[in-house]
């Protein structure tokens, strides 16, 4: 693994690049961009999937979001922002010799594959998609499908929203406070420790771009095959969430569930080498 660095918008980003064994300097690799998920880092969790598709000959690259992990920036959610710098990150990879520029997937987790979605709906420099764990709707895995939690949680995000623009005033929460599930919060409690950063105060006003993110609005617009990996036990974002995406995907498209794993599950053990065999299996056809 190699410490990189690229600019997104003037902030210097902090990535790191995974290389095939008997790597050849004066070849060109199938590449795979890899994008986090919910105010993560790249060393966490991702980087497990990074290995494995270098273990296999392709190229790939995680990185941190700008404002978290060792990346410059304000520590602020922001999808819009986020995919631009999944943007900057595909153009510095285009910028390598070494890399197929032509053969270039994205591979999102969780927020991280909505972001991907939006991203590859948008542009049609990706070769393949591939997205796990993720939703097509905000809204809806905030707020369980309860009107009451929308109409509620709305008016809260309004309010502080309007203090931010009026008065330039910022409420910064833990992230803990602002997970609702008890796999993540188990999850935070168990690495935060190892990982500081996972300890990062954000605005709570940031949970208005998550709420409006509607991933399900892109998918249709996706011209690359794409493969959707969901987890039947996840708490996080529900497992109808990739059935929904898939159905409204269009063809080449391809589903997998891990019908026992739950959201973490998919990076570690029996699941993700379930997990991981199929992911190599799509990119390999796709890109190989």
């Amino acid at each position: 693994m190699e410490k990189i660095n690229f600019f997104s918008e003037k902030s210097k980003i902090a990535a790191n690049l995974y290389k095939p064994e008997n790597f050849d300097q004066e070849k060109k690799y199938p590449t795979i961009l890899i994008c986090h998920g919910f105010a993560g880092i790249k060393e966490l969790l991702v980087d497990s999937y990074a290995k494995a598709f270098a273990e296999n000959g392709f190229v790939s690259l995680t990185f941190d979001y700008r404002g978290f992990g060792e990346s410059e920036g304000e520590t602020y959610i922001d999808p819009l922002n986020q995919i631009q710098d999944i943007y900057n990150a595909t153009e510095y990879l285009r910028h390598q010799n070494f890399v197929d520029s032509e053969n270039i997937a994205l591979w999102g987790s969780s927020l991280g594959g909505a972001n991907a979605i939006v991203a590859s709906a948008l542009d049609s420099v990706y070769k393949a998609v591939c997205v796990q764990l993720t939703f097509g709707d905000g809204e809806r895995v905030v707020c369980n499908g309860d009107q009451e939690a929308v109409a509620s949680t709305l008016g809260m995000i309004r309010k502080l929203w309007g203090r931010e623009v009026l008065n330039n005033k910022c409420m910064m929460v833990p992230l803990n406070k602002m997970l609702h599930d008890e796999q993540s919060l188990a999850f935070l409690s168990e690495n935060s420790e190892a990982y500081p950063a996972l300890l990062s105060k954000i605005p709570f006003s940031t949970l208005k771009n998550t709420f409006r993110l509607k991933a399900e609005k892109f998918v249709p617009l996706i011209e690359a095959p794409i493969l959707i990996v969901g987890a039947g036990n996840d708490e996080v974002n529900p497992v109808e969430e990739s059935k929904s995406l898939y159905e409204k995907a269009v063809e080449p498209k391809e589903l997998f569930i891990a019908e026992e794993a739950s959201h973490y599950d998919a990076y570690k053990g029996d699941h993700f080498s379930q997990i991981i065999e199929k992911q190599l299996a799509f990119f390999k056809k796709y890109m190989m």
